[in-house]
């Protein structure tokens, strides 16, 4: 896997139009941030800005502004066949326009890899080559999403749950966090186990005990130092739950890892 050229927002006029053979040695990645129009085979397809396209090697190139300036992301690379395989197996379709949750995830990797590149770094080339294949994963992640339900709401809840992770601490119902997103409950319930595969009060559950966890493993506090660190009414019940979650109480947690 390996990069070949790059370019973070990019610009051309209203009239941009661009046509050439097949690349042969490299695919061509486009993440569009103005509408485009495609031509494949003589059909032509228009594409929203957000989206994605990457040509085959073996595809002539036909694209160009739909009715405004022409802005875009782009890169250049190339896979071997082992590689080629497994990023289709992942999802990533070529010569087919991919509409993703969230496009600015991609741009910002894109800006990553281009600073890497001309940073100077000794291993700049391998990190870039490193970044390629988690650009690939995320698009693969982002364009592969059925978006039936959670779409609308993936990044709210993204960021919710990783405000949930950061400051476990803080107590959350279900209610307040459907209000935070200003839906009902049962919908916000059923879009969170949608997308994470677990109930929304479980999650904030989960996130205090990892936390009590590190606490357990990195300090030396007692088990009702830690109770009331995270608020629990009493150690009793911190260690109720705990033991539910892990299977085994915050002493023996700990004995464990001080043997590992």
């Amino acid at each position: 896997m390996r990069v070949r050229c790059i370019g973070y927002n990019r610009g051309q006029s209203a009239e941009f139009v661009l046509e050439r053979p097949p690349r042969i040695v490299e695919y061509v990645m486009l993440v569009l941030r103005s509408r485009t129009f495609f031509s494949f085979d003589g059909g032509r397809t228009c594409a929203p800005p957000g989206s994605v396209l990457i040509y085959d090697k073996t595809t002539p190139q036909h694209f160009g502004a739909d009715g405004e300036p022409f802005l875009h992301d782009w890169i250049t690379f190339d896979l071997t066949e082992s590689e080629r395989q497994d990023v289709l197996a992942a999802g990533v379709r070529f010569d087919e326009v991919m509409n993703v949750r969230d496009v600015s995830v991609l741009s910002e990797l894109i800006k990553t890899v281009q600073h890497e590149i001309y940073s100077g770094n000794a291993a700049a080339k391998q990190t870039a080559d490193l970044y390629l294949h988690i650009l690939l994963l995320k698009l693969a992640e982002q364009a592969t999403f059925s978006g039936s339900d959670t779409g609308r709401y993936h990044a709210e809840l993204g960021r919710l749950r990783a405000e949930i992770y950061a400051n476990p601490k803080q107590k959350r119902s279900a209610r307040e966090m459907a209000e935070s997103l200003n839906i009902s409950v049962s919908y916000f319930q059923h879009l969170y186990k949608q997308q994470f595969g677990t109930a929304p009060v479980a999650d904030v559950i989960n996130s205090r005990i990892e936390y009590a966890k590190e606490l357990l493993s990195s300090t030396g506090y007692t088990v009702k130092m830690i109770a009331d660190e995270l608020d629990y009414p009493s150690d009793v019940q911190f260690i109720q739950q705990f033991k539910s979650v892990t299977g085994q109480t915050p002493k023996s947690y700990r004995g464990n890892t001080d043997k590992a």
